[in-house]
């Protein structure tokens, strides 16, 4: 998650009650360890302040791991009755369609989880080097396509992010953002296969911004 996007979807959470999102089901969560430590702007911007307002999360990823409250493959119908028996208003899903061949069967999965009336946040890359996990199918939807994927839900709010350059990435943070970057650049130069293909794409962007599309969308009342 690029730390515009993790600001955005922490404003967009802010202005909506406490009662209209709690519980939230945070849908490829990732670790404790992820939102923590590797990316902690995820926990400063979203979670730390949810926390604050007593805001119910519940964190599912595909594995069991620290800080995933329930594991599994969301297409499993355990997993879904799982989560649902909590009885989510709202859920999160960041940069996970991207990740999957039929991102339409992803979504009709995640809309489910959701009563009429509830609310969804989504974001996917728009403009976005190539990164697998385990795959990236180059899913990259503007506002109204990544909607269309929701028929059940209306779009309440959707728009590109705009977050840095590569180049501000490898060079505005300091000694830290350096090292990273070095590293990447000679993993770019050395290996083979898909982290040097991501590290290489990378530079597709060192004068141009990444950006995100994101988009917040309520379950239509049956």
């Amino acid at each position: 998650m690029r730390p515009a996007e993790a600001t955005w979807i922490a404003n967009q959470l802010a202005a909506l009650g406490r009662e209209q999102i709690s519980p939230l089901v945070n849908i490829g969560s990732q670790t404790r360890e992820f939102r923590v430590k590797r990316q902690p702007h995820i926990e400063r911007e979203i979670f730390a302040p949810l926390q604050a307002r007593a805001v119910e999360v519940i964190h599912t990823d595909l594995k069991p791991d620290d800080g995933v409250d329930i594991a599994g493959d969301l297409f499993d119908p355990s997993v879904q009755a799982a989560l649902q028996a909590r009885k989510p208003k709202a859920a999160l899903t960041s940069n996970l369609l991207e990740h999957v061949r039929e991102p339409g069967a992803l979504a009709r999965a995640i809309g489910d989880l959701v009563a009429p009336g509830g609310v969804l946040l989504v974001t996917v890359p728009r403009s976005y080097p190539y990164h697998a996990d385990p795959i990236d199918t180059g899913f990259r939807p503007s506002p109204a396509e990544l909607a269309a994927l929701f028929p059940d839900y209306e779009l309440v709010h959707g728009e590109v992010i705009e977050d840095e350059t590569y180049a501000h990435e490898l060079f505005g943070h300091g000694l830290a953002g350096l090292k990273k970057g070095a590293r990447g650049l000679l993993a770019a130069v050395r290996r083979r296969g898909e982290i040097a293909r991501a590290y290489r794409d990378r530079l597709r962007w060192l004068w141009k911004p990444f950006t995100t599309t994101a988009v917040v969308l309520r379950k239509r009342l049956q």
